[in-house]
């Protein structure tokens, strides 16, 4: 049995051009969908809350015998971070001023600015006065936890009691004893005053400011995103209906 002829190649049709008006149409249309996406934008922009950053500043004092030690720096500088934004910090902050420690756990961002050894803290809030509250309230809080943990803070507690017992003085104290209390406050004073020499401190450089404009939302990043999305809109709009207008 004998197979037919092949089939025959047909050549897909050519496709038409677009007239001038459906070329101008479609200029048209792209426009106008990168127009109302940059609204659009804008609007979103108008309907969020403004918020607006409380910034202050921390340095970090690395001590001479560590100043050498990079590693041993930034990993001390990134312990520092992870110290201001943790509960111990934030939880007394939060309970003085009314909110939950979680959503001011959301408000601070702290970061440790290129090639130096300052901490910014940020406090983003809806109101500029209460962003400022916040954030001295949270770099004075780190610093008393700072303070008060390690060696640094064992010997400021002791001398602190010795201190009361001297101002106070026990029933029955004796020349002898008070003697001894001020030999103690010596002791303990000289320990603390070597540390403070040897160990790492912190120190906050100015109160906290808030920043001149709001940080989110950005209206004008908003209808540059906005106009951006609608112009891709059109320009897939566009590129569908040619086919569809060109097709034969």
């Amino acid at each position: 049995m004998m197979a037919g002829p092949p089939p025959r190649y047909t050549p897909p049709r050519p496709r038409r051009e677009l007239t001038a008006a459906q070329r101008s149409k479609l200029t048209m249309l792209a426009v106008v969908l990168m127009a109302v996406g940059a609204v659009v934008g804008f609007l979103a922009a108008a309907v969020i809350p403004t918020q607006y950053a409380a910034r202050t500043t921390i340095q970090y004092n690395i001590a001479a015998e560590n100043s050498g030690d990079f590693l041993k720096t930034d990993r001390n500088l990134t312990t520092q971070t992870v110290l201001i934004t943790s509960r111990n910090v934030l939880q007394p902050v939060a309970d003085a001023n009314g909110i939950s420690v979680d959503d001011l756990t959301k408000k601070v961002v702290a970061t440790v600015l290129q090639s130096s050894n300052i901490i910014q803290v940020e406090v983003k809030d809806p109101s500029r006065d209460m962003g400022i509250t916040l954030a001295n309230a949270v770099a004075k809080q780190y610093l008393t936890v700072a303070n008060n943990s390690g060696p640094k803070g064992y010997l400021q507690n002791q001398l602190n009691q010795v201190k009361q017992l001297q101002a106070a003085p026990r029933p029955g104290t004796t020349p002898a004893d008070a003697a001894a209390l001020a030999a103690r406050v010596t002791t303990l004073q000289s320990q603390l005053d070597e540390l403070n020499l040897t160990a790492n401190q912190s120190t906050v450089l100015a109160p906290a400011y808030s920043v001149t404009d709001p940080v989110t939302p950005g209206k004008g990043a908003a209808g540059i995103t906005g106009g951006i999305c609608g112009l891709l809109i059109g320009l897939m709009t566009v590129a569908t209906l040619s086919r569809r207008w060109t097709r034969s």
